[in-house]
């Protein structure tokens, strides 16, 4: 969409007039995207390197070569918030710990039962709560347990404020790598440390986003500032 169909599409704030809206504006319908859900849980699990920075770029040029509903992958999308929670598990799974491909489609299951538009329309972002799947999922939380739900909701917590203070309207890549450069902490602090790149100035597809935040966002290039 444009500058001017954004504005008019921000002015929609009605759950299901906003995505008719928003969705009309770049050619596409929800059924273009729950089509290409399952190919997720294709991708991910197939995965096999131990940087959870580095598989989510792998597996965002792996999702731009079987997207077909329109000419280019669209840069947010909701399978950003299972993306996060697969990735963590399949990190984890290449680095040897114990566990397995039941485990990283039990996360993707749940992130992406998390609907699109959360960061606006909610007040929790998809990619963000994607860390509290992982992490419970690693834990075996259920709402009946404790200490292990409160490390959850803990760690949701912060990288959503991290998230909100970075400002900004949607940007699925600056959630994504917020939440992956806090979980590679908190997995360490777990005694499930796993390499991880640099996260500053590695954004390499900012040019696709319309709305990109430049400068304000540490994830901008350097070499672009």
């Amino acid at each position: 969409m444009n500058a001017e169909q954004f504005e008019k599409a921000k002015a929609v704030h009605r759950f299901d007039e906003f995505f008719e809206v928003a969705l009309r504006y770049d050619d596409l319908t929800l059924q273009d995207y729950q089509a290409f859900m399952p190919v997720i849980f294709e991708i991910v699990p197939r995965r096999k390197e131990k940087d959870p920075l580095l598989m989510y770029e792998g597996i965002i040029e792996a999702l731009r070569g079987r997207w077909t509903a329109s000419e280019q992958l669209p840069f947010h999308g909701p399978w950003h918030h299972g993306l996060v929670a697969g990735i963590l598990l399949t990190a984890l799974r290449n680095n040897g710990y114990a566990f397995d491909d039941a485990d990283i489609g039990e996360a993707l299951k749940r992130g992406l039962m998390i609907p699109g538009g959360g960061c606006g329309m909610h007040g929790t972002c998809g990619a963000g709560a994607g860390l509290g799947v992982a992490l419970s999922v690693v834990t075996g939380s259920t709402p009946f347990h404790d200490a292990e739900r409160s490390q959850a909701l803990e760690a949701v917590s912060e990288v959503i404020r991290r998230i909100a203070k970075l400002g900004g309207p949607r940007c699925c890549a600056l959630s994504t790598y917020t939440a992956l450069n806090l979980a590679v902490k908190t997995f360490d602090k777990m005694g499930y440390p796993v390499p991880a790149s640099a996260v500053a100035g590695r954004c390499k597809n900012h040019a696709l986003n319309a709305q990109c935040h430049g400068t304000r966002c540490p994830y901008y290039p350097k070499a672009d500032r």
